[in-house]
């Protein structure tokens, strides 16, 4: 739970519990205080009203250090200034002590106005002022008090703002900590879109290529894209797995892999050889753009490549949210123009790389907005751009090499 600025269980910045030196250091002013009261009141003779205002500054001072909440501090330090300022000239400022304090308590609260040291150095300052002239005491003597009243407001003042300080920077770091949060959240939810968009997506298609070579009799190939559909199932179930871990903050696990429970179990099922087409690639091994390619071709998708592929000239973060928003592309190409060519191009150009995917037809979407948050959190070289182009959709993909990004930061 975040104490409140003005929160006065504590006396320290930030809430922080006090030491047992701050509860042993107060618990000797006191009880040196108090001593030295009850001495020289007894060899001075102090009358009876001087012990009275003295007692209840002292046991304000006491219930001030015992009970500290932000309800009973600010009127015991009243008391303890008060009291405190009436017992100040008959004991030859000896109770200016918990005076000091009690204004240094107001001033340094938070729930207080900022004004509440000052105005309670007044008073005390005038009480103390009228006693002495009553007194027949020098002007020294006030001036002395004065200027230990002021200090008393300086210290509160110190106090004050070292909380403020403290308590924003707390609250700064719990911004950055939501604001991390979120962030993997979002990762996380474009991670669970990618398994939706892709492996669902890849796996519909293949069952409707099971189904019509099934129709047309042909069971061995129909035979192979099930097999392929069950295995891409399966990747789809450990993206799914490792997308809810990483919202869970879970660390992985053996089940983020396929493994043998995941893959096809039926005895019945003819043994024939897996089609050559590469299935849909899963985290277990950091996809690429040609086994993007091999994928979308094996879903019946027509692709046209040109250029390096392997994204040699890339860094891992910035190859990474490149291959994942052309999986995007791809698939929103496979949704929206089923069977129509896409072109996929990798151009060098100077210190950058150019990936522009296209396709016929236009569609947005939660995947566009994924794209975007990907490549907003790399460098500021990065940028990606997605809109029809005349008869096209056209997703155009910037991204500097690696060499030029360190050079540029030399």
């Amino acid at each position: 739970m975040t104490l409140l600025p003005g929160d006065e269980r504590t006396d320290l910045p930030g809430g922080r519990s006090r030491s047992r030196l701050g509860w042993g250091l107060s618990a000797a002013g006191i009880v040196v205080i108090t001593f030295w009261f009850v001495k020289n009141g007894t060899a001075l003779d102090h009358p009876a009203w001087v012990w009275v205002v003295g007692g209840v500054a002292l046991a304000a001072w006491a219930l001030r250090e015992l009970v500290r909440t932000s309800r009973t501090v600010p009127w015991l330090a009243s008391v303890m200034v008060l009291a405190g300022a009436l017992a100040v000239v008959p004991t030859d400022s000896l109770m200016l002590v918990p005076t000091i304090i009690g204004i240094v308590a107001l001033q340094a609260s938070q729930r207080n106005p900022v004004w509440s040291g000052a105005v309670a150095a007044l008073v005390a300052l005038v009480v103390i002022a009228v006693e002495a002239t009553l007194e027949r005491t020098s002007v020294t003597f006030v001036l002395g008090t004065a200027a230990g009243l002021a200090l008393g407001v300086l210290i509160g003042v110190n106090r004050r703002q070292a909380v403020r300080a403290e308590v924003q920077a707390r609250q700064a770091e719990q911004d950055q900590q939501r604001a991390a949060l979120l962030a993997d959240r979002s990762r996380a939810a474009r991670d669970v879109h990618d398994v939706l968009a892709h492996s669902l997506g890849g796996l519909v298609l293949q069952l409707d290529a099971v189904e019509a070579l099934l129709e047309a009799g042909r069971v061995d190939e129909a035979t192979r894209r099930a097999a392929d559909a069950r295995t891409l199932a399966a990747d789809g179930l450990a993206e799914a797995r490792r997308a809810v871990r990483a919202l869970r903050d879970d660390p992985p696990g053996p089940s983020d892999a396929p493994g043998p429970s995941d893959a096809p179990e039926r005895s019945d099922a003819p043994t024939a050889a897996p089609a050559p087409a590469a299935p849909e690639p899963s985290r277990a091994s950091p996809p690429d753009l040609p086994a993007l390619v091999a994928a979308h071709r094996s879903f019946g998708g027509q692709v046209h490549t040109h250029g390096d592929l392997d994204l040699s000239d890339l860094d891992a973060a910035h190859r990474a949210a490149v291959v994942a928003a052309t999986r995007e592309a791809l698939s929103n190409a496979r949704r929206h123009a089923p069977g129509r060519p896409v072109s996929l191009s990798v151009i060098r150009d100077g210190d950058a790389v150019d990936v522009v995917v296209a396709n016929p037809l236009a569609a947005g979407g939660h995947g566009l907005v994924g794209m975007r948050e990907r490549f907003a959190e790399l460098d500021a070289g990065a940028s990606l751009e997605a809109a029809r182009c005349e008869d096209e959709f056209v997703v155009a993909m910037h991204v500097p090499v690696a060499g030029a990004r360190v050079e540029g930061g030399a």
